[in-house]
Formats: structure tokens, C-alpha cells, sequence
């Protein structure tokens, strides 16, 4: 966050955050809330966050750039929502706090993961940390790019704005080499969602109501096709069906994924020692899942609108149900984005259970938009940028910093059902889940999986003929983290 004296004092003048409220004009400079220093009053685990003082040191961030702004690290504007505002505020008390000053590269995921790469080789250290999606980052350590947590001494992953057990779960085995945090919030948007249309939904009658089942744990894939059989209907009534009538839901073949995952079913996991393993070859419960999902969704089932099949439309899921077509829509958080001018009212669901009984609702992360952090092999002073790192986290999890600005600037939309919605996404930012076969790319069995769902005849076959290169790079893999800690 590079800025002039001038740049400073005109932004004080024009800045408060006392709460996350909606941008406003005619800031005073005794308005101006602007705590650098953590006090008991936000909370005793903040008081042992290391300190330092680092004479102006530039802290560049090299930054993937996943969607929303919730992606950002650094912002040098007043503009825009509570988000934004709490973002350039907590910069501000990170920067005044150790005397440091922030700054980001923004790419695409594929050229960060290349840049960090390069200079990992070059021997350089330009940048102080790389933020990245699970992918990139998982293809980094298996590389041996980054630093591992043992390292990282100014950090304490078990503190509430760390979140230890996604780092865990995202790991190959007991060394961890990128985190999941407040500091950058795309991990959030990440999470597997299903979004309802209010309207379709107020027009269809004899099933339960949505959204409590979701309240009572009993939002299930059999209830959710069921309101899904009673929403298609010839909308513009020319006897046959095309995009411009109604549906339950359009789809994909990645769809098939974080429903398989809000079944609790996965094709991989961990074993008692902590090692990944691939379950898909052998759990027949997983094919179960498969089956069923396959024969409700991608059977040509009249309340379905496939968009593969339908090509030739030009739609995709979103526009579908932007546009009025559908009742649900199977997304990710970060890409509600893309329903900020829809004009119809529509809420938030989690991903349905495989039956009521299930203990949770789970949520896929997805793995190409989860972003974690991690340090390169090249920093020069690993203690100063692990506080660093630490001070982001913690000022990110302060009350009305960035975390808790989140979930109100995702239920900010016009015409978002919010009061039927926060309970929901709060479940679902709760329950999230990796699956491993996607982070690691184990010999393609994900996509092989993705593929399959529109020829169920398919599945074993398709797998088969991944599985020795799988098995074989599981190991690899396993081999590589442990060898890169040595």
C-alpha cells in the first residue's frame, strides 16, 4: 500500500469504520476509528500476536486473482462497500503497527503460480508471500517452492483466525506448507452453495418448505428433486421444451461433484497415520452416490436443463437461473458475484444431505478458488514475514475487520433473501471439506469422475484406466512433501 503524506492525510479525513456499514460521505478526522494496537477489549488471544518494528519494509504480496474482491490483499481506495473499507483499514493498522508497508501483484492463478516458480529458481526475493488456489499451491510443495510450517516461528496456525483444520486437511501428510486464514478471504468463496429463486419457489405447492428442512437437518437430495419435479413447467407455451421455460435446475458435469461431496461421499481421504489414499476404486457406497445423482440429473429428466446438451442455447447454469429459468442453482459462494443485478429474489440453501440422518451439511471448497498462503524458499527473513503474516490474520479477525464484513457484503444484494439466508451461509461456511483428488490432480480421477456422470455406464471403466498413474503419484507425492522438509 504505497501512499504520499498528502495521500494519508487525505484519506484520515474521509475514513471511519465503526462498524460494517455501507460506505458513507462527509468523514471527519475525530470520526475516524483507527485502532493500531490490540487491547483486551478484542479479546485475551490477541495479546500474545507477536510485534517488530521493520523500518518501512515493503511487504509484497504476489496475489492470484479468483473472482470476487474478496480475493484482494490490498486496496488504496475508500470506495465500495464495508469490505473494502475494513480491508484498507486493517492494512493500515498492519502497516503503523510493525512499520511495514503492503503492496500486491495481481494475476491469474496460472501466471502467480509461474512467477513465485521463477523466482524460487532465480534465487530472487521479490515477493514476501504468494497467495494462490489449493491447486497451485499443493503442486508448489509437492515441488519444493515453499517453506514449511516449522519455519514460519512468527506464526501460530492453532489461533481462531488461522484455520487449522483446513490447512490440515488440505495437507499431503503432517508437514504443512500453505495455510488457510482470515487474511484473504476467496477461501470463503470457495464453498459449495445452492441458491433458490423465491418466486418459482412461491409457485409451487404439495412439498416442504426449503428452508426448514435446511433448519432441521433434513434438506435432502430426494427433497430437493422433489421441488425440482414440481417447478418445470411449458413457461412460454409452445408444447415443447427450450431454455426460455422453467426448470428445477441447469447443469453441468462438474456439478455432479459438490453434490457428491454434500452426500458426505468422497474419492479420497486420509488414513489413521494422516497419508492421502484414494477410496473411489474400492468404496462401493461412493458409487452409490454416483448412480443416484447420475439417473435424477443426467437422465434427460424433463426438469433438468443440461447445458451440454443444450449447447446450441448459448445459457449456461447462472444465466439460467439469473434470468428467472430455474428454481436451484448449484454454485459456489464467490459467484453469488455474478447475481448482484439479478431483479428476482432468491436465497440461500446448503448443499442437500444424502438423507436426513447424515450428522452434517457438508460443503465442497473448491480447489481451483480456495486460496491459502505460503512463503517461498527464497525469503530473506522468515521470523519477520511469518509476524507479518500473523498481524494480517488477526487484524483480519477483529470485530468488524474483513471477516465479519464478509458474510453482510455477501448479503448485500438488492434482492437477496437475507433474513432466510445469513443461518444458511453461516452452515455452510461451517462445514466446508476438501477432496483431495481434486487439490493434488492424482491422475486425473476427479475430472474422470466429473466425466462419467453423463454416461453412468461409464464409471468404472473410466476410473480403472486412471488407476495405477493415481496410486502411483498418491505416493509421489507423499515421497516429495517428505523429502522437501528434509
Amino acid at each position: 500500500m504505497k501512499k504520499t503524506v498528502s495521500f494519508i492525510c487525505i484519506l484520515l479525513s474521509v475514513i471511519m469504520l465503526a462498524s460494517c456499514a455501507k460506505a458513507g460521505g462527509g468523514k471527519k478526522d475525530d470520526d475516524y476509528d483507527h485502532t493500531v494496537d490490540f487491547t483486551i477489549e478484542d479479546g485475551e488471544e490477541f495479546l500474545s500476536v507477536p510485534t517488530g518494528r521493520y523500518d518501512g519494509f515493503e511487504f509484497c504480496v504476489l496475489n492470484a486473482r479468483t473472482g470476487s474482491g474478496a480475493c484482494l490483499m490490498d486496496t488504496d481506495t475508500v470506495e465500495g462497500d464495508s469490505y473494502n473499507e475494513a480491508l484498507l483499514i486493517r492494512n493500515l493498522n498492519v502497516e503503523e503497527r510493525l512499520d511495514i508497508e503492503i503492496s500486491e501483484v495481481l494475476d491469474t492463478p496460472d501466471n502467480v503460480a509461474r512467477i513465485a516458480v521463477e523466482e524460487c529458481r532465480a534465487g530472487t526475493a521479490v515477493y514476501s508471500a504468494v497467495v494462490n488456489s489449493a491447486s497451485h499451491m499443493a503442486a508448489m510443495s509437492v515441488g519444493g517452492y515453499l517453506v514449511p510450517e516449522e519455519y514460519l516461528t512468527g506464526m501460530d496456525p492453532t489461533k481462531p483466525w488461522w484455520n487449522d483444520a483446513a490447512t490440515t486437511a488440505a495437507a499431503a501428510d503432517s508437514t504443512r506448507y500453505f495455510f488457510f486464514g482470515d487474511l484473504q478471504l476467496s477461501y470463503h468463496d470457495a464453498h459449495s452453495i445452492v441458491a433458490v429463486n423465491n418466486e418459482l419457489l412461491g409457485s409451487v405447492s404439495g412439498v416442504a418448505d426449503p428452508y426448514a428442512l435446511a433448519e432441521s437437518g433434513d434438506w435432502t437430495i430426494d427433497e430437493m428433486i422433489k421441488l425440482m419435479d414440481e417447478a418445470d413447467s411449458d413457461a412460454d407455451g409452445n408444447n415443447r421444451l427450450d431454455w426460455e421455460d422453467e426448470y428445477g435446475i441447469a447443469i453441468d458435469p462438474s456439478t455432479i461433484l459438490p453434490l457428491t461431496v454434500g452426500c458426505n461421499s468422497f474419492l479420497s481421504a486420509k488414513d489413521e497415520y494422516g497419508l492421502p489414499e484414494l477410496t473411489c476404486f474400492t468404496d462401493d457406497s461412493l458409487y452409490d452416490v454416483f448412480l443416484m445423482l447420475s439417473r435424477k440429473l443426467y437422465s434427460r429428466n424433463l426438469y433438468v436443463y443440461d447445458t451440454v446438451r443444450n449447447e446450441a442455447d448459448g445459457m449456461n447454469k447462472t444465466a439460467m437461473f439469473k434470468y428467472g429459468n430455474t428454481l436451484f442453482h448449484v454454485m459456489t459462494v464467490g459467484e453469488l458475484a455474478d447475481l448482484r443485478t439479478m431483479e428476482i429474489s432468491f436465497g440461500l440453501l446448503p448443499v442437500p444431505k444424502y438423507f436426513s440422518g447424515q450428522p452434517e451439511y457438508v460443503s465442497l471448497i473448491s480447489a481451483n478458488h480456495a486460496t491459502a498462503v505460503g512463503v517461498l524458499k527464497t525469503d530473506r527473513d522468515l521470523q519477520r514475514t511469518s509476524i507479518i503474516l500473523e498481524n494480517l490474520c488477526a487484524e483480519s479477525h477483529r470485530a468488524n475487520s474483513t471477516r465479519n464484513c464478509y458474510v453482510d457484503s455477501v448479503l448485500s444484494y438488492e434482492y437477496i433473501d437475507e433474513a432466510r439466508s445469513r443461518a444458511n451461509l453461516e452452515t455452510v461456511l461451517s462445514t466446508g471439506a476438501f477432496e483431495l483428488s481434486q487439490i493434488y490432480g492424482w491422475g486425473g480421477v476427479c475430472d474422470k469422475y466429473i466425466q462419467a456422470a453423463t454416461s453412468p455406464g461409464s464409471y468404472s471403466s473410466s476410473l480403472a484406466s486412471v488407476r495405477l498413474k493415481a496410486i502411483s503419484e498418491v505416493s509421489d507425492t507423499i515421497v516429495a512433501v517428505n523429502e522437501n522438509n528434509k
